[in-house]
């Protein structure tokens, strides 16, 4: 099953503020674009609906920047500002599977920068660096070509 790509996100965003490791715009772009490899490699399948698109720091669902753009690039510390659409409401239930890729994917990485992981993502031969184009801001980016990415970063558990 995949999911609006707004709730993974919001997961990680409440996970972030559970723990007082508050995630930025960047870091949360960057979250969901690791689980959803994640959970291509996985389970074989999408975990969130939308396709990423190339930007300038990387891979972006434009949904999620929409959702927290008040923030900029500070941390988001509070969801009070997040409205889910009326297709999202809760309890915002996900299966085992999507549970399994946000836990995986928070322990690997919520200790790393957002840096960091943007410039993971610009590597030579990244899903983002075969597509981006500085003068075309929705350039999406293929899952197959993400699958392909990650089966070479993670090992199947």
């Amino acid at each position: 099953m995949s999911y609006p790509a707004s709730l993974i996100a919001y997961a990680f965003v409440k996970k972030g503020i559970n723990e007082g490791k508050f995630v930025t715009q960047m870091k949360l772009q960057k979250l969901v674009y690791f689980a959803h490899g994640h959970h291509l490699i996985k389970y074989g399948t999408p975990l969130i609906k939308e396709n990423f698109q190339a930007w300038l720091y990387g891979p972006v669902i434009p949904e999620i920047y929409d959702d927290f753009k008040l923030y900029g690039s500070r941390p988001i510390t509070d969801t009070s500002s997040w409205l889910p659409s009326e297709t999202d409401k809760a309890p915002y239930l996900f299966d085992e599977a999507a549970t399994d890729s946000i836990n995986y994917t928070w322990e690997v990485l919520k200790d790393i920068s957002a840096m960091s992981l943007s410039n993971w993502t610009h590597q030579p031969n990244s899903p983002w660096s075969k597509v981006y184009d500085p003068d075309k801001r929705s350039t999406p980016i293929n899952n197959d070509d993400i699958k392909l990415y990650f089966e070479g970063l993670l090992i199947k558990k």
